[in-house]
C-alpha cells in the first residue's frame, strides 16, 4: 500500500493530472478509510497549477484554495519563513464548539463531510509555499490523528521532491516548446553555440542549408565550399558583437552570415558545454519587401526605403534610376536624404546598415 502510494506521488512528475487519484490514496491511507479527503494548495497565485483536491467533483479543486486564503483559522499559523523542510499544523486546538461556528469549517462540513484538518507547509526550491492537507471525516475517532501524523509525515518528502522535480520538467519543457516554436518559425537559418562552438540547437532552416554546402557533423558546423568555410570559421572565432559576411556558394547564391551573442553567459560556470554562448543568422543576401517595408513605417520615407534596399542589394545608382524611371540625379538626392536620416555617410554604410535591419529575428 504505501510503496504504491509513493509510486504514484512521483507518476505526477510528467503527468500533473495524477494528483488527483494521488490525493485519493494519500487521504485513504492517512485516514484508514474511503470518507475524508486530502488537498495540495499552492498559497502563491502564480503555482496555482499546482492546486488538486482528491474530490471528484471539479468546484473541490477550488474550494480549500480560496477558503484557506480569507477564513482558515489556521492561517494564522502560517510562518513567514520555514524553520525546516516543512511545518505540520493541525488544528486539535480548537474546541468543538468553535469548529462549529467557524464559517471555514461549516462550509467543509457541509459539501464534503470533513471536520478535523492536518495541514504540512513546505516550500518548493523556488521558495514558493504549498499546503498538503488531509482532512477528516466527521465520524473519525480522536485516537486515530496521531497515526495519520506519523503517516502524513511520512509521505510529505515524497510529494515536496515530486514537485520540485515535476515543476522543473514542466518548466523546462514549456520554455524548450516555446523556443523550439519561435526558432523554427522565423525565416533563417539559426545555430546555437556553446563556447567551444558545439552546436546544441539547429532550425531547420539551419539544416536545409546542406543543400548550399554548409552542414552540421558531430555538433559541428562544417563546409563544403572554402569560401563559406574561411568566412563562417572566422565568424565563430570572432569575439566582436554583432559581426556578419558576405559569401557565394557554388550556385552563386549570396547569402549574409551574422554572429550574436548571448548577454547571460556566466562567466564562472563550469560546465561550459551547456552554456548557450554565440548564435549564426544565415539568410539571402537579397533584401526583400520585408526589409523595405521596416524601413518604411521606422526610418525613411517609402522613396528612400525602395532606393536604399537596391543600393543594399549591390545595383548601382544608374541602373536604379533606369528601373525606377527617375533621372540618376533624383535617385543620389534621395540617396542622400536617407544619408541624413540614419546620421551615416556612405553608401557602403546604408547599405551595411540595412543588411542588419535584415538580419534581425
Amino acid at each position: 500500500m504505501l510503496s504504491d502510494i509513493i509510486r504514484n506521488i512521483y507518476a505526477t512528475i510528467d503527468n500533473r493530472s495524477l494528483w488527483k487519484n494521488s490525493l485519493a490514496n494519500i487521504a485513504k491511507y492517512c485516514n484508514e478509510s474511503d470518507e475524508g479527503g486530502a488537498a495540495l494548495v499552492p498559497l502563491d497565485p502564480d503555482c496555482v497549477q499546482w492546486r488538486y483536491g482528491s474530490s471528484k467533483t471539479e468546484d473541490s479543486d477550488l474550494l480549500y484554495y480560496s477558503q484557506w486564503q480569507g477564513k482558515s483559522p489556521l492561517r494564522a499559523y502560517k510562518p513567514q519563513s520555514m524553520p525546516g523542510d516543512f511545518f505540520y499544523i493541525d488544528d486539535s486546538f480548537l474546541s468543538d464548539e468553535k469548529l462549529d461556528h467557524s464559517p471555514f469549517y461549516q462550509e467543509y462540513l457541509k459539501n464534503f463531510g470533513v471536520r478535523r484538518l492536518q495541514n504540512c507547509l513546505f516550500e518548493n526550491f523556488q521558495g514558493k509555499k504549498f499546503l498538503l492537507s488531509v482532512q477528516k471525516p466527521i465520524n473519525a475517532p480522536t485516537d486515530t490523528v496521531l497515526a495519520s501524523k506519523k503517516k502524513l509525515l511520512m509521505l510529505v518528502p515524497h510529494i515536496i521532491q515530486a514537485i520540485n522535480i515535476g515543476d522543473n520538467f514542466y518548466s523546462n519543457k514549456n520554455a524548450k516548446d516555446c523556443f523550439q516554436c519561435l526558432i523554427d518559425n522565423m525565416p533563417y537559418a539559426i545555430a546555437i553555440f556553446d563556447k567551444q562552438n558545439n552546436v546544441l540547437f539547429a532550425n531547420q532552416k539551419m539544416l536545409d542549408m546542406e543543400q548550399y554546402g554548409i552542414f552540421i557533423l558531430n555538433n559541428r558546423i562544417k563546409n563544403k565550399y572554402e569560401e563559406s568555410k574561411i568566412k563562417i570559421e572566422k565568424l565563430l572565432q570572432s569575439s566582436t558583437k554583432d559581426t556578419f559576411a558576405t559569401f557565394s556558394t557554388k550556385s552563386e547564391k549570396n547569402f549574409i552570415a551574422k554572429i550574436g551573442f548571448f548577454n547571460n553567459t556566466h562567466e564562472n560556470d563550469q560546465d561550459t558545454s551547456s552554456t548557450f554562448s554565440k548564435f549564426l543568422i544565415i539568410h539571402d543576401c537579397n533584401i526583400n519587401k520585408s526589409t523595405e517595408k521596416v524601413l518604411k513605417n521606422f526610418f525613411l520615407s517609402p522613396a528612400q526605403s525602395k532606393i536604399s534596399c537596391m543600393i543594399a542589394n549591390g545595383l548601382p545608382v544608374k541602373d536604379i534610376a533606369k528601373s525606377l524611371n527617375i533621372t540618376e540625379g533624383t535617385a543620389r538626392q534621395t540617396i542622400k536624404e536617407a544619408f541624413t536620416r540614419l546620421d551615416i555617410n556612405s553608401q557602403v554604410k546604408l547599405a551595411s546598415f540595412i543588411k542588419d535591419i535584415n538580419c534581425l529575428p
